[in-house]
């Protein structure tokens, strides 16, 4: 995949997490994802729509960093993972999808989003639009953090199965 699909939401979420939460963040080396389990116990889904290409995009986040971020975002203790921790992480996903779709669109593509879609539970399957799943871990001190990235023909829409 080509970095200028891939740095719209490294950028991006850099920005969100430095503004919203007070934290920086490092991306380790992208890699090709293997399977559909998402790599958190929160994952938030969102198909990207454009004319010639489409693309799903999913950030996840393990039950320590989302409730460490949900913290330092509301400035007050969050003690366990609850529903705050997944309302915030729908409201980054929305903020990452809209911030890589703004640059995105300022380097010639076209992107329309949907509502995110949450998955939580047992055993949730990511359905990503057909191509190759990278995923870029991010490192805070917070915790591990995965985008996950796709930008494919126009074949089918990004899906959840068991959410």
């Amino acid at each position: 995949m080509n970095v200028q699909f891939i740095n719209p939401f490294i950028e991006t979420i850099s920005n969100i997490l430095a503004t919203m939460a007070s934290m920086t963040c490092e991306h380790g080396k992208p890699y090709l994802k293997e399977g559909e389990n998402p790599l958190g116990v929160v994952t938030g889904l969102i198909p990207m729509e454009g004319d010639a290409v489409n693309g799903s995009l999913a950030i996840s986040f393990n039950e320590d960093t989302i409730i460490k971020i949900s913290s330092s975002m509301l400035g007050e203790e969050v003690a366990e993972f609850d529903d705050t921790c997944k309302d915030l992480t729908g409201e980054l996903t929305n903020m990452l999808s809209g911030g890589a779709r703004k640059l995105l669109w300022e380097g010639g593509y076209s992107f329309e989003m949907a509502t995110p879609k949450m998955l939580t539970g047992d055993a949730p399957i990511v359905h990503h639009v057909e191509g190759p799943v990278v995923v870029i871990p991010f490192d805070t001190k917070a915790g591990e953090f995965y985008i996950e990235v796709v930008i494919g023909s126009r074949l089918k829409r990004a899906e959840v199965a068991g959410a």
